[in-house]
């Protein structure tokens, strides 16, 4: 717990001299379906496309970082960088 405020959760992306990615889901549960173990189901999130959108864009992004393919990555990361809608948004440095 900290009292600056929701800022201190992005601090491993932003103070990350490394290259990085950021997924921001707006109006998400706490527990989005995160990996808690192999077969971890749980989530507080009851909307079905911001669950879909973590599921997907978590895949890519492994598939990506880990030198599997690199096509998901990018259809997934360049509409919801130019997406206006408010279910999220991505940024890479």
């Amino acid at each position: 717990m900290t009292a600056r405020g929701p800022e201190w959760i992005t601090e491993p992306y932003t103070l990350n001299p490394g290259g990085k990615s950021l997924l921001t889901v707006f109006g998400g549960e706490h527990s989005l379906g995160g990996i808690a173990d192999y077969e971890a189901k749980e989530t507080t999130d009851e909307n079905p496309d911001r669950l879909s959108l973590v599921q997907r864009t978590t895949w890519a992004y492994l598939r990506h970082a880990l030198g599997v393919e690199d096509a998901s990555w990018g259809s997934v990361q360049r509409p919801l960088a130019q997406s206006t809608a408010p279910l999220g948004r991505t940024e890479s440095k």
